[in-house]
């Protein structure tokens, strides 16, 4: 793909969230949520491979769906109220329509079937901008609707959500189909988190943003596609293997790295309102995602790894130099931010 073309389909997404963010009529969110969506396809399907296609065919499908029901709620909403804007209280049929919509597009449980498949078919540019930047448009919508819905089915969603995010990355052994399932468990969080606290939920966001993101530029840099592939991250890089270990405890929540701040949040506002059997419940989904993010930092600090994968220590025959690349700098920065930035949130919190 060109490269003219290629930022401009990115402005557009860009500019569709924005749209989206900005705006108090029902069909002008509607529109923004279309252009993103529209302007991706071509971006997702640029490697241009069967299974390449087929990903980006099911995500279409499913936007277009829930697309389609967000609109359906907006038409109910416009011809009992006679007005377009979503400052209007919204009835139960429309926060229905519109809860089902929200769902599908966050891949929140049970409509998730289709977020595994489809970061599985792109590659991991592509699906980091599936599974960061379209969450977040549907997710600002949520936190708008989240005192005004039903507060007890996005609870239910959210807490099946981290059920099957632990569980469904058990027996997986490609990385993007564990990090689908993990992005799962995470929007469970933050979903459960809004219905208590939005300034939570949104400092939830960031980090999850902030930390996924340096999760998928790694792996995409060290081209990393199953766990058996792991055990080259420390010929050809031996700092990746720090890095990687750190990241991914960081997205499991242990202390004191940057992801605890994400689970901490959520409990401490939990627990504040008295949801201790709910805050217990996502404790046990919490340490079902656990399992596999220990197994990917103990498969990724093996030196001997138990398989047959013959390759070269690059590393130490590479006398060349040359400036490092903008993605280079990008990974520095972000997993510096993703392991040791809990000074930078803890304001945040502080504020929230």
């Amino acid at each position: 793909m060109y490269r003219t073309i290629s930022t401009f389909l990115f402005l557009t997404v860009v500019s569709g969230t924005v749209i989206v963010i900005t705006s108090e009529n029902w069909f002008i969110i509607w529109v923004g949520l279309e252009l993103s969506t529209l302007a991706l396809v071509p971006v997702l399907c640029s490697n241009f491979s069967p299974r390449n296609v087929e990903a980006t065919i099911k995500y279409f499908l499913v936007q277009a769906l829930s697309a389609a029901l967000l609109l359906n709620s907006a038409l109910i909403q416009a011809w009992l109220t006679g007005s377009w804007s979503i400052l209007d209280p919204v009835n139960n049929v429309t926060a229905l329509c519109l809860s089902v919509a929200l769902a599908f597009k966050l891949g929140l449980a049970p409509c998730h079937f289709w977020f595994p498949d489809v970061l599985q078919g792109l590659p991991f540019i592509q699906g980091l901008i599936v599974a960061t930047w379209q969450k977040i448009a549907p997710l600002i919508l949520l936190f708008s609707f989240s005192q005004l819905i039903f507060s007890y089915l996005l609870v239910t969603a959210g807490l099946i959500s981290i059920l099957v995010g632990g569980w469904g990355g058990l027996n997986q052994t490609q990385v993007r189909k564990i990090l689908a399932f993990s992005s799962i468990g995470n929007m469970g969080w933050i979903v459960i988190t809004s219905v208590y606290s939005v300034n939570a939920a949104i400092v939830m966001l960031i980090i999850y943003l902030i930390i996924n993101t340096t999760i998928f530029l790694l792996f995409d840099y060290l081209s990393v596609p199953t766990l058996g592939h792991l055990n080259i991250t420390s010929q050809l890089s031996p700092i990746s293997v720090a890095l990687i270990i750190l990241i991914i405890l960081s997205l499991g929540g242990l202390p004191p790295l940057t992801g605890f701040i994400l689970k901490f949040t959520s409990l401490y506002f939990l627990v504040s309102n008295n949801f201790i059997l709910l805050s217990s419940a996502m404790i046990v989904g919490s340490l079902l995602s656990l399992f596999f993010y220990l197994r990917i930092s103990f498969n990724t600090s093996l030196i001997l790894f138990p398989q047959h994968i013959i390759t070269m220590t690059t590393w130490r025959n590479n006398v060349d130099t040359s400036p490092l690349s903008i993605k280079t700098w990008a990974i520095s920065i972000l997993s510096i931010l993703s392991a040791f930035a809990i000074p930078l949130t803890l304001p945040l919190y502080i504020t929230t």
